[in-house]
């Protein structure tokens, strides 16, 4: 069983299986795993999906890499950019997933064995399998045709878990120790080609290509040192179930409160990769919007005169979609559209909040915690009926809040989840902003705008897929 963002269904109750899907991506896929922010506690793995990838919507999967058992290993095993613009597999033996299975022939990739070693026979592995839920070792039973290729240069091939090829030093590594590897299906052969040397294997029967899951691994009983993955490329990906269904409005994916104060820190950088849209408080800092991407944030105008803010604003206003009114409703909306015509006012309500929208309000914000989906999608199909012709925003929270008391890390994710389920569900909903993680209450906090020190590694993995969902096309360009 895995967490997938696919069906309503599926995001609704993760984690699930994965749905077969109905047609094949036109084009080839190609990550560069270049500019993905390394950090705790997700290290990048589905960050910047649609710079990496131009498409931003084919995410990856941790998996176990081993024969023995299928316990995935922590998420510092797997790290994008901790070698600049590549993915590494550390800590001894993991694997990882992409989440849209291969429809083509063809797979190629950079491959290093083991960092600053030529001579080593710890290896870089690409599976195959039909299967969505294998551990991605070479030698287990459901791997279709299992790939690796060791420091020192041998290479093998497998299937069913059986070896069918062994090529002792097939090709020298380059200097930096790594491989480029090409494999071609073809009907009963696969054609390989490692660093300029190719050869041809009989299969019999053939692997089918109608639908392969791709598994890049790495196997080493050192937990010292790194392999790296590049420029993976694949002919075509059935990338169906990881694209917004068609007609979708929902457009914005960000964080609510990305910078509040100078106690709370600026988060903008951090949060680059999966964001196109965050809230932010600049009265004592204004200068941290040039943090933000053009038309990219959203000014909170509590705090301070309106005259005072907007001039604070005025050198960055490239930078500035939206204003959150706050006090007088009207009177603070009126007054924006006037010193700033063409950018958009937003009201941020809580659910308990009901009552008539400004004509000059573009955007509304909702919010209420530690809800479920009844009461959810009651409180959305009311604000639906009161803000006709508005665009709208979901604001789930991503650290425990005020009355959710023992909220836990999965909870956060399935909330995660249910918000993107219902913004499916409800298309005047164009966005969703994240509340937190870093705006907490409770024992853990510091104070108000404070960060909660505990990380959420599963919540902010989810946010990731579901910002790849809203941010990216899975549509490979033709």
């Amino acid at each position: 069983m895995i967490t997938r963002l696919l069906t309503v269904a599926a995001l609704v109750a993760a984690p699930v299986a994965v749905p077969s899907g109905a047609h094949a991506a036109p084009a080839p896929f190609h990550d560069t795993f270049d500019g993905a922010l390394d950090a705790a506690p997700t290290y990048g793995l589905n960050d910047n999906l649609k710079q990496r990838q131009g498409t931003g919507a084919v995410t990856y999967s941790r998996v176990s890499g081993r024969r023995d058992t299928g316990d995935v290993p922590p998420s510092s095993f797997a790290q994008v950019n901790q070698h600049l613009g590549a993915l590494s597999l550390r800590h001894g033996t993991t694997a990882v997933r992409l989440d849209a299975p291969s429809t083509g022939s063809s797979i190629s990739a950079r491959l290093t064995p083991v960092v600053g070693d030529r001579t080593s026979g710890d290896w870089s592995s690409i599976v195959l399998s039909r299967s969505a839920n294998s551990r991605g070792h070479v030698s287990n039973q459901d791997a279709d045709l299992g790939f690796l290729v060791r420091a020192n240069g041998d290479v093998e091939v497998s299937r069913s878990g059986s070896p069918i090829a062994t090529m002792l030093v097939f090709a020298a590594a380059h200097d930096d120790g790594s491989f480029d590897v090409s494999l071609q299906l073809d009907g009963a052969e696969l054609g390989i080609e490692v660093n300029g040397k190719h050869t041809t294997i009989a299969l019999t029967p053939p692997v089918p290509t109608e639908r392969l899951w791709v598994y890049l691994g790495r196997h080493s009983e050192r937990d010292k040192t790194v392999s790296l993955v590049d420029d993976l490329r694949i002919e075509r990906l059935n990338s169906d179930d990881l694209r917004k269904p068609p007609g979708s409005r929902l457009r914005y994916f960000g964080y609510s409160g990305a910078r509040l104060s100078a106690a709370g820190g600026n988060h903008l950088p951090e949060v680059r990769g999966r964001s196109n849209l965050n809230s932010v408080r600049i009265g004592d800092a204004p200068e941290v919007l040039r943090d933000c991407a053009p038309a990219g944030c959203v000014v909170l105008t509590d705090g301070e005169p309106w005259s005072v803010l907007a001039e604070k604003v005025r050198p960055y206003l490239d930078r500035v979609e939206a204003f959150v009114v706050d006090g007088d409703v009207e009177l603070s909306a009126r007054q924006i559209k006037d010193t700033f015509p063409g950018k958009k006012v937003m009201l941020v309500e809580s659910g308990a909040q009901a009552g008539d929208v400004p004509a000059d309000v573009d955007w509304v914000g909702f919010s209420e915690y530690c809800a479920g989906y009844e009461a959810l999608t009651a409180r959305m199909t009311e604000l639906e009926a009161r803000a006709p012709g508005r665009e709208l925003f979901l604001l789930p929270e991503a650290a425990p809040q005020p009355g959710c008391a023992g909220t836990t890390d999965a909870d956060l994710e399935s909330t995660q989840y249910l918000h993107m389920a219902l913004a499916r569900q409800h298309p005047k909903f164009v966005g969703i902003l994240v509340f937190g993680p870093w705006t907490g209450v409770g024992p853990a906090a510091t104070g108000p705008g404070t960060p909660v020190p505990a990380e959420f590694p599963r919540t902010t993995d989810a946010q990731e897929r579901v910002a790849a969902l809203v941010l990216g096309d899975a549509r490979l360009p033709r």
